[in-house]
C-alpha cells in the first residue's frame, strides 16, 4: 500500500490556527501581568531600606507585561478583522500563504505572510507553517512575486540559497 499524501494546509486553516495561537498568548500574557502586578504589593516585596528597589523593579516589569498584553490584544483584533485575499494567479502580497522549495532542503517551506504574529510557527496537517511579516527579509523578497518565480536569499553568514515559489494562495 502506497503512503498517503499529506494534505497541504489551506489559508483558512492557517489563519484560524494563528488566531487561536494569539488568543492563547493574550490569555497567558494577561495572567502573567496580573500575577506580576499583584506581586508588587506583596509583603515580601516591601522595601527594607532606601536602596531596596524590589517593588519598583516589579512595577516596571508589571507595566511592561501589561503593555505587551495590550499589543498582543491589538494584533489579535486586527487579525480577526482581516480578510486574507486570494493570490491565485496574482502577485504575492500581505495575507498570502506561500509554498516554496529552498535549495538544499528536503521539505518545502510554508510561509504565511501577514503583519501580525511574526515568528510564530504553526503545525498544520503535519506541515510546519512559519508566520512572517511583509517587511521581514524574506517577506520583502517575496512581495510582488508569483508562483514559479525564483529568487536568492542570503542567510546570516553569507550563504546564498535559491528559493522557488511553488504556489501562492
Amino acid at each position: 500500500m502506497a503512503p498517503r499524501a499529506v494534505p497541504s494546509p489551506t489559508k483558512a486553516t492557517v489563519h484560524q490556527a494563528l488566531l487561536e495561537h494569539l488568543r492563547v498568548q493574550v490569555g497567558k500574557m494577561a495572567e502573567l501581568a496580573r500575577d506580576t502586578a499583584s506581586a508588587v504589593t506583596h509583603e515580601d516585596n516591601r522595601s527594607e531600606g532606601s536602596k531596596d528597589m524590589r517593588a519598583t523593579e516589579q512595577s516596571y516589569i508589571a507595566r511592561g507585561q501589561a503593555m505587551r498584553t495590550e499589543e498582543l490584544a491589538d494584533a489579535l483584533g486586527r487579525l480577526e478583522a482581516f480578510e486574507p485575499p486570494s493570490y491565485q494567479g496574482r502577485p504575492l502580497g500581505a495575507g498570502a500563504l506561500v509554498k516554496a522549495e529552498v535549495e538544499g532542503e528536503s521539505e518545502a517551506r510554508w510561509l504565511y505572510v501577514i503583519a501580525w504574529g511574526a515568528g510564530t510557527e504553526l503545525s498544520i496537517a503535519n506541515h510546519r507553517v512559519m508566520v512572517i511579516t511583509p517587511s521581514s527579509p524574506v517577506g520583502r523578497l517575496l512581495m510582488g512575486k508569483e508562483a514559479g518565480d525564483v529568487f536568492e536569499f542570503a542567510q546570516p553568514g553569507g550563504k546564498r540559497r535559491e528559493w522557488v515559489i511553488e504556489s501562492i494562495e
